[in-house]
Order: structure tokens, then sequence, then C-alpha cells
């Protein structure tokens, strides 16, 4: 049975939902207060504390959560890695398309059950490879939440805002760059690591 908190009518994954209908509307961590996430649920701000002891530990359970999303470990029921790790490709960039999912990740560490599960997921489904399981493991996830970042908060969007008011004529590879495509990408790292796909053909 769920712990009861002061007033007798909220868990903590009440406090979850309401901290992650604000990050939806705002899309970002910074400028939600713990107020705000206690007016969201309908308590005092010192109400949450029964529960979490800091604002940071209310981001980093919803950035584990949001990790959660990814089913990791369904994927070890694939047949093959290479395909496995393509999936969670393609999961990773819903998850990561979700509003504050970037900012979230950005906070720091996130050492929680989901977070665990990915990590023990990508070394099982790499250990066939040419690479360290860490160390693809390592390359994985530094390649994904790199180009997350590149994406969304960081080379990319920062340099369509500029293409939109310059022409950046001394810059043409850059003004004329092609939209990443995370699919071939993972592909190429797969291939070098020696992970090629081995699905029987249907």
């Amino acid at each position: 049975m769920a712990a009861r908190g002061p007033r007798g009518d909220i868990t903590a994954a009440l406090i979850l939902r309401a901290a992650d209908r604000l990050l939806g509307a705002n899309g970002r961590v910074e400028g939600i207060s713990l107020r705000a996430v206690a007016a969201e649920v309908g308590v005092a701000a010192n109400a949450l504390y029964t529960y979490f002891p800091s604002l940071d530990a209310i981001w980093h359970d919803l950035a584990d959560e949001r990790l959660g999303r990814l089913h990791p470990q369904e994927l070890l029921e694939y047949e093959c890695p290479h395909c496995a790790l393509l999936e969670l490709a393609a999961r990773g960039e819903t998850v990561l398309s979700t509003p504050g999912t970037v900012s979230l990740l950005r906070r720091g560490p996130v050492l929680g059950r989901s977070s665990f599960e990915l990590s023990e997921t990508i070394m099982t489904l790499t250990e066939r490879g040419s690479l360290d399981p860490r160390d693809a493991h390592d390359l994985i996830v530094g390649w994904f939440y790199g180009s997350a970042v590149l994406e969304g908060e960081g080379w990319t969007s920062g340099t369509d805002a500029i293409c939109e008011v310059e022409a950046l004529a001394d810059f043409p590879r850059i003004a004329g760059r092609s939209r990443p495509d995370r699919h071939r990408q993972a592909e190429a790292i797969l291939r070098g690591i020696d992970l090629t796909c081995s699905a029987t053909p249907s």
C-alpha cells in the first residue's frame, strides 16, 4: 500500500505526474520551482518533502521514468542484436522528442532502475561485437544523447535560427547541411563495432 502524505491523498507517483505536466507545458526544467510542482499537486511545498528530499530528486526520478518508456528489456527477446539496437534507437527518438526529456537528462547522471536496465540491455546486446560492451555502451549512449542535444538544444537549432536571418555564404556546407539521419548513423556505428544484421530473412 502506498505511503500516505501529510494530507493523506498524495503519492510520489502523483507528484511525478504533476511535474511531468509542468515540464510538458514548459519544455525545460529551468523555471519550474518546487512551489509550482506543489501547486500543480494542490498541496503546500513542504508536503512534497515526505516523498522527495528536493526538486532535483523529483527531476531525477522523472528522468528515470522517461527512460523506462524505452522498455529496453523487451529487446533482449530479439533474434538479432543489430535489429534490437536499431529498434532501441527508434524508441529513443520518440522518448527524446517528448517535451523536456533532453532538459531532464542534461541535469546530471540518471542512476535509477530504468537507467540501469537500459545500460544492462545495451551491454548485453553488444557482447558479440568487436568492442568491449562497456565501451560499446558509452559509444551508443554518447552518440544518441549528443545527437539529441545537437538537434534540439545545441548546434542544429542554433544554426537554424542563424540561417533564418543570415545567408552564411562563407560556410556553405553548414548552410546546406542535410537533416540528421539517425538510422544511418546508428547503422554506421553498429557496422563499426562489427554488429551486422543476423536476422533470418522472412
